[in-house]
Formats: structure tokens, C-alpha cells, sequence
């Protein structure tokens, strides 16, 4: 900065006040400034700035993946509203294997002196004998007052929050979520009134993280709420998990219509998997949904554009993720927020894959 002062002619407070973007330069001046800033190639040290300024103006957001569209909306939902209020986004997607590098992250993000953090889904906790680590640097962020807002279920976020010793009434710790039982449970109970009763449940992913995989959970629950209520026997054989994507879906449906006795529906716990299930079904031969119906989970824009068309739950993760970010605005600023959890609504849509 000071650089920049001497080439422009100016005092290093002048430069200051043109970079905050403050109205008290002259035209002129600012002007000057700009001219010498960019001759320099000057950039300026956030962390450096944050040392004074006590604001980096950066957040960080952590995904369960980036490969996943219904997070590629997310974060292109956050990166838009951060951009629109003069913030920068860093990034990371962590790791179910090497669960201690996921609190690498949270490390390195303290170094950075983010102003806040947004975490899609809890990340794997380490297992107790390594907790120490964890703990210090959330602690440190909590005395720093750095501001949280999660995604994911309650219990997943209680459990973050007992893990490391964290109030429940702690006000920089948000929670948004959806009734992921409810919506299964819908879906299924669809299913059931077009007349099927052998549905085979999808489900994506790691099922057994630590903690355990409650999101998966609470679909299954759903769907076994909706098989008890209509008097249909639960089959365990009808449960299959698969990878992540397409070719998981197109894997997981080979299994279970080989059966002597298929299915007849498919629910998947997400809609690149159950796309898989879709185009697996239909290069086979079978009618959809004549002969098998396919209901997804989160909406993304694949669904509507796929022949045919996907039925899926939809998730409102665009108003998700502008909660997300407005509400750790609003944190980051000193403010608080009228609740701790707040819980959105899904919805069933049917296209051309159900009846």
C-alpha cells in the first residue's frame, strides 16, 4: 500500500479510504489512485487486513462433494450473493476416508481469519482419541465468534455441537434443514396409491460415516412409515446402496430386477442415482412407467430435461442457500437471528416417470 501511496502522491490513509470504497476522496484523487493500483498490479493482503480491520471479507463453505449438481446450485446460490456483497468464497469438499484432514481445513481456515463458515452436511468426526485437535480449533473459532450456519439434520448437528462442547443456545451456530422423512414418505405413499407394492429403496453414497448417516436415515425411515401404514411387509432385500451418480443407479437397478420377485417403483435417496436407475430401466426394455416407475430426491435441473422426464422431490436449495448466506451476513455483522433452526418445505413433483 504504501507503494501505491508514493507512486500516487498520496498518504497511505488516502489509498485506504479509495480501496474501502469511501466517498470523502475527490475524483480526482481516487482516480489517481485506481491508475497507480493497476500499473502495480497491486492486490491487496486480506489477512493483513484482517489483523486490522478484524474482517477478511471471506467465507468458507465445505461440501459433502462438488460433483453433485444439487450442491453445484448451492454454491453458485452463495458465490452470487457473497460477490454481490463485496465477499470472496473459499471452497472445500471433505473427505469421508482421511477424516482428520477435514479439521486440516477448519485449521487453515482459521488462519485465514474467515468471517464466517457454511457447512453443507457435518463432516465426519474423528474418533475420540483424536478429538483433541478438533476440539481446540473450535474452540478457538468459538472465541473468536466466528459465525456457523449447517445444513443437514438436527440430530447431525446436535451431535457437532455436544461433540465440541458448543451451547445449543449458542447464537453463532444456525441450522437450516428439510424433513427429508416426511418427503420419502409422501413419495412412497404416491407410489403405493398407483398401486405398487414391491419398491425398492436407493440409497447414495457412504450410509455408515461417523457420525451416523442420519439424512439416509430419515429417507429410509419414510419409506418404511409408508410400507407400514398401507400393510405392506418391509423386505430388506428391497434396500440397496450404491456409488454416487449415474453408473451407481444403472448398478443398483441390475441387482434388484434380477430378483425373482422385482420391483415394480424405485425411490432414490438423490437424482443423479436415480437418473442411473431410469436409463438402466428403460435400456432394458421396461415401460416407465408401464412397468416401473422411478421417483428421485432433490429436484436438479437434469430431472425435468431426462426422457423420460424423472419425478423427484424437489428440494428449494436455491432459497437454501440464500438463507445460508443472508443469515451469516447477518451474523458476521453482529446481528442475530430469530431462531436457531429453521426448516423448509419440499415438494413431490410428478412427471413422467410415476403415474
Amino acid at each position: 500500500m504504501k507503494e501505491v501511496a508514493d507512486h500516487a502522491g498520496v498518504s497511505i490513509a488516502t489509498v485506504s479510504l479509495v480501496l474501502n470504497g469511501k466517498t470523502t476522496v475527490s475524483e480526482a484523487t481516487r482516480e489517481k489512485v485506481l491508475a497507480c493500483i493497476e500499473s502495480l498490479n497491486y492486490r491487496p493482503n486480506m489477512v493483513a487486513r484482517g489483523f486490522k480491520t478484524k474482517k477478511t471479507m471471506a467465507i468458507a463453505v465445505l461440501l459433502p462433494t462438488i460433483t453433485n449438481p444439487i450442491y453445484a446450485t448451492f454454491i453458485h446460490t452463495v458465490e452470487y450473493l457473497a460477490h454481490e456483497n463485496n465477499y470472496q468464497v473459499i471452497l472445500f469438499s471433505y473427505d469421508h476416508e482421511n477424516i482428520l484432514s477435514n479439521f486440516d481445513y477448519l485449521t487453515d481456515l482459521y488462519d485465514r481469519m474467515v468471517d464466517g463458515i457454511i457447512i453443507c452436511g457435518i463432516p465426519p468426526l474423528p474418533a475420540p482419541n483424536h478429538l483433541k485437535k478438533a476440539k481446540q480449533i473450535m474452540q478457538a473459532f468459538s472465541e473468536r465468534k466466528t459465525p456457523f450456519v449447517f445444513y443437514n439434520e438436527e440430530e447431525q448437528f446436535s451431535v457437532f455441537l455436544d461433540t465440541f462442547g458448543i451451547p445449543k443456545d449458542d447464537g453463532n451456530f444456525m441450522l437450516l434443514k428439510i424433513d427429508r422423512e416426511q418427503a420419502v414418505y409422501e413419495a412412497v405413499k404416491h407410489l403405493i396409491c398407483s398401486g405398487h407394492t414391491r419398491i425398492g429403496f436407493i440409497g447414495e453414497g457412504v450410509v455408515n460415516t461417523y457420525p451416523q448417516n442420519i439424512p439416509y436415515q430419515k429417507k429410509l425411515s419414510g419409506y418404511k412409515r409408508a410400507l407400514a401404514e398401507a400393510a405392506i411387509p418391509f423386505s430388506s432385500e428391497l434396500i440397496i446402496t450404491g456409488t454416487d451418480g449415474y453408473q451407481g443407479g444403472s448398478d443398483c437397478f441390475a441387482h434388484l430386477s434380477s430378483l425373482k420377485n422385482p420391483p415394480t417403483a424405485y425411490v432414490g435417496t438423490g437424482d443423479t442415482i436415480s437418473l442411473g436407475i431410469l436409463s438402466a430401466a428403460t435400456k432394458s426394455g421396461f415401460s416407465v412407467p408401464g412397468e416401473v416407475s422411478v421417483i428421485g430426491f432433490d429436484n436438479i435441473l437434469e430431472a425435468s430435461f431426462w426422457n423420460p422426464k424423472l419425478s423427484t422431490i424437489s428440494v428449494p436449495i436455491k432459497d437454501i442457500g440464500k438463507a445460508a448466506f443472508t443469515n451469516l451476513l447477518l451474523l458476521m455483522g453482529g446481528g442475530t437471528v430469530p431462531f436457531t433452526i429453521k426448516s423448509f418445505d419440499t415438494e413431490l413433483i410428478i412427471r413422467e416417470s410415476s403415474h
